[in-house]
């Protein structure tokens, strides 16, 4: 009697119509490191008219026991294929495999290791288009491996190209939906990261590739209709809202669907559109963005994604138009500073209301990355560090800017501010769109003099985080240098002993240098030098021996 076999990886692979690319697919299973006696493949023809279906026969013929192949009629999407796939699996894990892409040789190897060292419920693998394009997005899901990673990160890759652990499948019935064609891959997901206790990312190889068929016969090419897409998002928000507690997570999930698929059709098309498709594309999207943009959801997006929620809202359709255009002409006009704060030169809303307040304010984007700040020189001369580069705020010209050196210990969080000496930098000023900023005043150089800089006397012993601090127009922003060290000024920690006590009496050891993000002062005291006295008494210990007595 034989024995059964028990595979680690279960690999479903929908086909319709996938040749000649379905050789290059199954070749690329075939030659799993990990072995075919760890794998099954689980192949499904749906309905194929071009050979597929023949060929998958002889595909198993030749791997006898290692593939299951199933012939069933055309269903429209790969949604049942991957369901009827899921029935037949007995491996522990299983992976989707589109019958047009292809792993890479380690893939289900490094795959299944991740799942079993960190106890991944879900483990992403590393996308790589092949006459495709990998959205930025996702791309960066794969910057680094990630052991636990968080939903709300994971979620701006909703393709089902990972490894899942098929106990929490069956455990929760994930199953895909049979009345969607295209994005049905989105609703399993969801419910899997959702579902999963551990959610690991594999980026340091490239496990799959998306392979762009020159016939243009991948079933997402023609993407979705509009409203289509609507219903079917407003279907995962369900899902979304029936897993999640309101709040953060909730939030930064839905953020991502208002982004992606409520507002992708507010472009340049939106602005060439007649008046009348423009508002009847506007009143379709019109109560999803009721449903969907709570206050939590509306505080993470960017400026013009605010402003073309409030108007599908409020049925300001031909503000909605003005909007557009606005943004589509790279958002002309100056941000202006009122009242402490920064606000965005947008069309609508009128400047001084009260959506104008809570919608234009751009202060905490533009000064989240404020100061733009950039140290080129780094010099060190006795007890003199002197600083040079330049520093701004962010849309902010620097006609009334000032400029600080801060000081700050560790420790303590006392604090001591020099000020610089500015210089002209005509170079920095930038266009942004139709703009241009004037930051011909940004440059500046600082010394400090470490033996007088605390009020005339030396710094005290500690370390101290060396940074910028800017202010203009009642706007102030603060940032670390250690980022912003030009690229020719050397890196490592540079270490004298200096005196610095006016007496001389006690030195200093003093390190500059990038330190946990920071650059950094430190210094240390050195002990005092012993006396004239305590110098003779030890050496005449040492110089007179005293015999020892003898007992007897």
């Amino acid at each position: 009697m034989t024995e059964a076999r028990m595979p680690t990886v279960s690999v479903v692979v929908p086909v319709y119509n996938a040749m000649p690319y379905l050789e290059q697919t199954l070749a690329s299973v075939a030659c799993q490191s990990i072995g075919m006696e760890a794998v099954e493949i689980i192949a499904v023809d749906d309905g194929s008219t071009d050979g597929s279906g023949e060929f998958l026969d002889a595909f198993a013929a030749r791997h006898p026991g290692a593939v299951t192949v199933i012939h069933q009629e055309a269903s429209g999407g790969p949604s049942r294929p991957r369901n009827v796939g899921l029935d037949h699996a007995t491996g522990r894990y299983v992976f989707f495999l589109d019958g047009d892409d292809c792993l890479g040789p380690q893939a289900l190897e490094r795959l299944v290791a991740m799942a079993e060292r960190t106890g991944a419920d879900t483990v992403l693998a590393k996308l790589v288009g092949v006459g495709r394009t990998v959205r930025k997005t996702v791309q960066d899901v794969f910057r680094e491996n990630v052991d636990r990673a968080d939903p709300a990160v994971v979620h701006w890759t909703l393709m089902p190209f990972k490894l899942f652990r098929r106990e929490m499948i069956e455990k929760h019935g994930l199953r895909f939906p049979e009345h969607m064609r295209i994005s049905e891959d989105q609703h399993f997901v969801v419910r899997a990261y959702l579902h999963s206790s551990v959610i690991s990312v594999l980026a340091d190889y490239d496990c799959y590739y998306l392979v762009g068929r020159g016939d243009h016969g991948n079933i997402t090419h023609g993407g979705l209709d509009y409203p289509t897409m609507l219903a079917q998002t407003d279907e995962l928000v369900d899902v979304i809202e029936e897993l999640t507690e309101p709040g953060d997570l909730r939030d930064r999930l839905i953020t991502r669907h208002v982004k992606v698929e409520l507002l992708r059709r507010f472009d340049r098309r939106f602005v060439n559109d007649s008046e009348d498709e423009r508002k009847a594309l506007a009143e379709l999207a019109r109560p999803y963005a009721a449903r969907w943009v709570t206050p939590g959801v509306l505080a993470r997006l960017d400026l013009a994604e605010r402003l073309r929620v409030h108007c599908l809202k409020e049925g300001l359709f031909d503000e909605l138009a003005e909007v557009v255009a606005w943004d589509v002409a790279g958002r002309p006009g100056k941000a202006v500073v009122r009242d402490g704060r920064l606000y965005a030169a947008a069309p609508y809303p009128p400047a001084g209301s009260a959506a104008y307040a809570e919608l234009c304010d751009i202060t905490d984007a533009a000064l989240g990355s404020s100061p733009r700040r950039r140290v080129e020189e780094l010099s060190w001369r006795g007890s003199v560090v002197e600083l040079a580069g330049y520093a701004y705020l962010d849309q902010v010209d620097t006609g009334s800017l000032t400029t600080e050196a801060v000081l700050r210990h560790r420790d303590t969080g006392r604090e001591i501010t020099v000020p610089v000496t500015p210089e002209d930098t005509p170079h920095l000023t930038v266009s942004r769109g139709r703009e241009t900023y004037d930051y011909g005043r940004a440059g500046f150089r600082v010394a400090l003099d470490l033996a007088t800089l605390d009020a005339g006397t030396p710094l005290d012993p500690g370390t101290w985080e060396l940074r910028l601090r800017c202010s203009a127009q009642g706007l102030t922003a603060e940032g670390a240098l250690a980022g912003a060290l030009a690229p020719e000024i050397p890196r490592q920690t540079d270490r004298r002993t200096l005196p610095l006590d006016p007496a001389g009496a006690r030195p200093y050891t003093v390190s500059v240098g990038p330190q946990g993000g920071q650059l950094t002062l430190t210094l240390k005291v050195q002990p005092a030098p012993p006396s004239t006295l305590t110098r003779v008494k030890r050496k005449l210990g040492r110089a007179i021996r005293v015999p020892r007595q003898r007992t007897r």
